[in-house]
C-alpha cells in the first residue's frame, strides 16, 4: 500500500469527485459514515461525545460526525473554533445541518470534561503546514490535559504528516486516530505516535486506479504483497538444495544468540546449518541444536577464523568485536561477493572500520537496531531525517537495511521503504534480533532475492510474536517463544493469504 503526501490524497479527493462523479459534500459525508461506524465499533459504550471542530474540511467533517452521532442515539456536544463566516463551503453546509452548537472564542468558553467523555478532535486535518498558535494552541493544550477517551478524524491537530513538528509545537493527543483511505508517514514514526496513538484506515472510496499512478517510495507491506514470496518446496528436493546456511556467530558468554539464530533458520525452511563457533561453543551447540553441524573457529573464546564457504553467510549474533575477529572478518569479505546478511556485532565491526563497507558484497542485508544504525550513519535531526538517512544509506551502498523497531522500516538499494505492519512491543526483548536474522538467513538461502528475503523475513517475525502474545496471553514474551511460534504465525499468514 502506497503512502501518501498530503497534496496527493488532496488530489485522489479532487480526482474521484471529478470522475466517480460525487459532490466534496457527498464525499465528506461517505467518510463521515464510516467513521462513525468504526467508532461505534471502538466505544460500544454510549457515553457524551464532546465534537471540537475546525472551520475547514476537518471541522466539517467533525459536524457530519456529530449529525450522524446524534442520530444513533449519541449525546453529542458540537464546538467550534474559528470563524464561521470564513468556513470552507462544505463546513457552512454541515453547520447549516447541525442542531445546537457552541462557538468557543476564549479560553473561558471552554466546557468542563469528565473522564467518562469522549472528544473527538476535528479542528485541522493532514493540510496544516504551519504550528498551532493563539487559541487554537490553548484548546490542543486544553483537551490534552484531560484523560478522557480521545479520537481524531483522519490526523490529529497539530501533527504534520509529511515533515517534523518544530520543537516548541503542540499537537493533539488521542488515543485513536480513524484515518481515511492511505496511511500518513507521521503514523510509522517514533517521534509522532503520542499524536497518532492506535491507528486504523478507512477506505471511504478514493479512485484507486489515481492512487495507483502516483509516484512514491514509501509503502506499507500488506499480506497480499508479502505471501507470493514464501518459497515453495519441490517434492524431490534434497536438503542441500533446499538451503544452506553458515552462521558465523557466538563467543564466550553469548552462545544463546547463536542457539537462537539456528533454531529459526530451521523452523524457517533452512535445509542443512553449519555454525562457526570459538571452541568454548561447540560442545554447547553440539548437545542444544543437534540438527547443526559446527565448524571450529579456531579460537579459544571468539572466532579468530572464517571456513570458504559457498552457503549463504549470516554473520554478527554474538560474535564479539576483538581485533582478531575484525580480521577474520575483512578476510572473509574480501574472499566472497554472494550476499550476506550482517546483524548485531558484524554491524558493531562495520562501524568501527567503516573502510569495510566497501568490502560487503552489493545487495547483502544488515539488521540493525537505531542505536546500531546510529554508529553507522551518525546522528538524525528527527525520525524524518532517520528515515533520509536511510535511504541515502542503502542507496550509497546498495544494501537491503531493516531499521528494527515498531513499523519496522525495511529499505532496498534503491531507496524504497516498507513500513512493517506486523509484531508487538514483547519483541523488544533479549534475542529477539538473533531470532530474526535467522529466519532471513534461512529464506535468503532459499534463493529468495534479497529484499523479498528481507522483507518477508521481518513480516513472519513480526507475525510469529503475535501469535505468541496472543498463545501465552501476555504482553511479554521471550526470544524462544518467537522461535516456537514460527510455524502458527506462517501457517496462519498462508492460511489467510488462501
Amino acid at each position: 500500500m502506497k503512502v501518501l503526501t498530503s497534496e496527493q490524497i488532496r488530489a485522489a479527493d479532487q480526482y474521484t469527485i471529478k470522475h466517480e462523479p460525487i459532490s466534496s459534500l457527498d464525499l465528506m459525508e461517505r467518510a463521515s459514515e464510516k467513521f462513525v461506524l468504526k467508532f461505534m465499533q471502538i466505544n460500544r459504550e454510549n457515553r457524551p461525545v464532546r465534537i471540537f471542530c475546525g472551520v475547514g474540511n476537518n471541522g466539517g467533517d467533525g459536524l457530519a460526525i456529530g449529525r450522524l452521532l446524534k442520530d444513533k442515539g449519541w449525546d453529542v456536544y458540537l464546538y467550534i473554533v474559528g470563524n464561521t463566516r470564513k468556513g470552507s463551503e462544505d463546513f457552512k453546509a454541515n453547520l447549516e445541518r447541525s442542531g445546537l452548537y457552541a462557538v468557543l472564542n476564549k479560553e473561558i468558553d471552554l466546557p468542563k470534561i469528565n473522564d467518562s467523555d469522549i472528544v473527538i478532535d476535528g479542528l485541522f486535518g493532514s493540510g496544516l503546514s504551519r504550528p498551532l498558535d493563539g487559541f487554537y494552541r490553548e484548546v490542543v493544550e486544553f483537551l490534552n490535559g484531560h484523560q478522557c477517551t480521545k479520537v481524531s478524524i483522519d490526523i490529529a491537530s497539530g501533527l504534520y504528516a509529511n515533515q517534523a513538528m518544530p520543537g516548541d509545537a503542540v499537537a493533539f493527543k488521542p488515543d485513536f486516530t480513524l484515518s481515511f483511505q492511505v496511511p500518513k508517514l507521521a503514523f510509522f514514526l517514533p517521534d509522532c505516535h503520542p499524536y497518532v496513538g492506535e491507528w486504523c484506515l478507512l477506505d471511504i472510496g478514493l479512485n484507486q486506479s489515481f492512487i495507483q499512478k502516483q509516484e512514491s517510495n514509501i509503502f506499507q507491506s500488506e499480506l497480499k504483497d508479502i505471501s507470493p514470496l514464501f518459497p515453495v518446496r519441490e517434492k524431490f528436493i534434497h536438503k542441500n538444495k533446499a538451503g544452506r546456511l553458515m552462521i558465523a556467530a557466538g563467543s564466550k558468554g553469548k552462545m544463546g544468540a547463536a542457539i537462537l539464530c539456528a533454531r529459526a533458520a530451521f523452523k524457517s525452511g533452512v535445509g542443512l546449518v553449519n555454525i562457526c563457533s570459538p571452541k568454548c561453543g561447540v560442545d554447547i551447540l553440539q548437545v542444544t541444536i543437534p540438527e547443526a553441524m559446527v565448524v571450529d573457529g579456531k579460537g579459544a573464546n571468539e572466532i579468530h577464523s572464517f571456513p570458504k564457504t559457498e552457503d549463504t553467510i549470516l554473520i554478527g549474533p554474538g560474535l564479539g568485536t576483538k581485533p582478531k575477529t575484525i580480521d577474520a572478518f575483512e578476510k572473509l569479505l574480501k574472499t566472497t561477493d554472494k550476499p550476506m546478511v550482517i546483524d548485531a556485532d558484524g554491524l558493531n565491526i562495520l562501524s568501527k572500520k567503516k573502510s569495510l563497507l566497501k568490502l560487503v558484497p552489493k545487495e547483502s542485508i544488515l539488521t540493525p537496531h537505531p542505536g546500531e544504525f546510529k554508529r553507522l550513519v551518525g546522528e538524525w535531526k528527527n525520525d524524518f531525517d532517520r528515515l533520509y538517512k536511510l535511504q541515502n544509506f542503502c542507496v550509497k551502498h546498495e544494501f537491503n537495511v531493516v531499521l528494527k523497531g515498531a513499523y519496522s522500516a525495511v529499505c532496498n538499494s534503491t531507496g524504497d521503504v516498507h513500513f512493517n505492519p506486523t509484531g508487538n512491543s514483547g519483541l523488544a526483548t533479549a534475542g529477539s534480533g538473533d531470532v530474526l536474522a535467522g529466519i532471513i538467513g534461512a529464506l535468503l538461502s532459499q534463493s529468495l532475492k534479497p529484499f523479498d528475503a528481507l522483507r518477508l523475513g521481518v513480516y513472519l517475525h513480526g507475525a510469529a510474536g503475535d501469535e505468541a502474545g496472543r498463545s501465552l496471553e501476555s504482553p511479554w514474551i521471550q526470544a524462544s517463544d518467537i522461535v516456537n511460534f514460527l510455524p502458527k504465525g506462517i501457517s496462519s499468514l498462508l492460511n489467510r493469504a488462501i
